[in-house]
């Protein structure tokens, strides 16, 4: 998937990226990725008077997201992908610019590799993640599942930014994170990252399941449990007092692509 920029807007695109791509050096790969999408997004939607002026947005806070200093919530850049007339489903893809024109590359996921370990995987290209192979309701705690095994490319891995022997993989089930997540995706969870940072996907484990849901922070300090299937599910409201009940087994970090 591409789409061809010509004329001024190709030149817009090129003066952004000379512009704000310098800030980008020493942040991590989803943390680029975003401001690249941002950047992008704005030239299409018409620029940064456009933009601040449909979104409610104020110069300082789209420059920041452009430079990488901060990121956008998943609705705003939902928004931004709806002005510039960009499928919201190209949001999960690997974005590149060159020679003009703009590269959606759906993420190529390795297949998970559930086994036992194997001599042949300790290559030097290869790690391997413990591994889960279902979701389904009634099982244990991830610590006390029998665990498989996967083995990942270092190629792979070392895009999400996640020391790897805190990643965890397990099989997402339902379609209530569709289509971010399908269902029987291999869900990478950082189990290190239990921030809940607004905007980002977080697996949490409810007693009788695992879910996983986007979060949002409210004003009152409570929390939103946000499925990206909202035709089908409701939102979770956590009250600020109910948090530390809150059993969050990490973030996911991949699905079916980066988040």
């Amino acid at each position: 998937m591409s789409l061809p920029v010509n004329g001024e807007l190709r030149h817009r695109i090129e003066r952004a990226l000379a512009r704000f791509s310098p800030s980008w050096e020493g942040r991590d790969a989803a943390r680029r990725a975003v401001a690249l999408k941002m950047l992008i997004l704005c030239e299409l939607a018409g620029g940064r008077l456009r933009v601040v002026d449909a979104l409610g947005l104020n110069d300082n806070t789209l420059d920041n997201y452009r430079h990488g200093k901060t990121e956008p919530r998943h609705s705003t850049l939902n928004m931004m992908a709806e002005l510039a007339e960009v499928p919201i489903e190209y949001l999960g893809n690997d974005w590149s610019v060159e020679e003009g024109v703009i590269h959606f590359a759906p993420l190529e996921i390795p297949p998970a590799g559930f086994s036992e370990p194997y001599p042949v995987w300790n290559a030097a290209d290869r790690i391997l993640i413990p591994a889960y192979e279902d979701e389904a309701a009634g099982l244990p705690p991830l610590e006390r599942r029998d665990t498989t095994w996967a083995a990942m490319p270092q190629s792979f891995w070392a895009k999400l930014s996640v020391d790897p022997e805190n990643l965890r993989i397990v099989s997402a089930r339902g379609d209530s994170m569709s289509p971010t997540i399908v269902d029987g995706a291999p869900m990478f969870v950082d189990i290190s990252d239990g921030k809940l940072e607004d905007g980002r996907v977080y697996l949490f484990d409810i007693g009788e399941e695992l879910i996983a849901r986007r979060v949002q922070r409210l004003a009152d300090g409570s929390l939103e449990l946000l499925p990206d299937n909202p035709e089908r599910y409701r939102p979770q409201h956590v009250p600020k007092e109910r948090l530390p009940d809150l059993k969050v087994v990490g973030r996911v970090c991949a699905a079916s692509r980066i988040l």
